[in-house]
């Protein structure tokens, strides 16, 4: 099969949205380290903060492109990820990235459907 036709098939959108929901359980384990209770529900906001975006802008794909960017970049300053080059790819890349994917989605001319 040609991978335009593959393409076309898969929708830009869906695969965002599931690499929001993959990257919010992953950033959710870490609160697993916690003992239920208080500090169990404060190592999940971030988790919910990226989950609350993805609902809050689910058919406002610009928007969510450009606030997953900023979280991203958000990740950055927060955790320090900057300081170890493979705890800046796993945590503030994908993010970064997946706001790409929502602004390729947007934008007219994109190669994607």
């Amino acid at each position: 099969m040609d991978f335009g036709k593959i393409m076309k098939k898969i929708k830009l959108l869906h695969v965002a949205r599931g690499l929001i929901i993959a990257y919010a359980i992953f950033i959710g384990l870490f609160a697993l380290d916690i003992s239920f209770g208080i500090g169990f529900f404060i190592h999940l906001i971030p988790t919910m903060i990226f989950l609350g975006t993805l609902i809050v802008t689910w058919k406002k794909p610009l928007i969510a492109g450009i606030l997953f960017i900023f979280e991203g970049l958000g990740t950055i300053i927060v955790w320090d990820t900057y300081r170890d080059p493979f705890v800046f790819l796993i945590i503030s890349v994908i993010p970064i990235i997946i706001g790409v994917l929502f602004l390729l989605k947007k934008s007219k001319n994109s190669f994607f459907v």
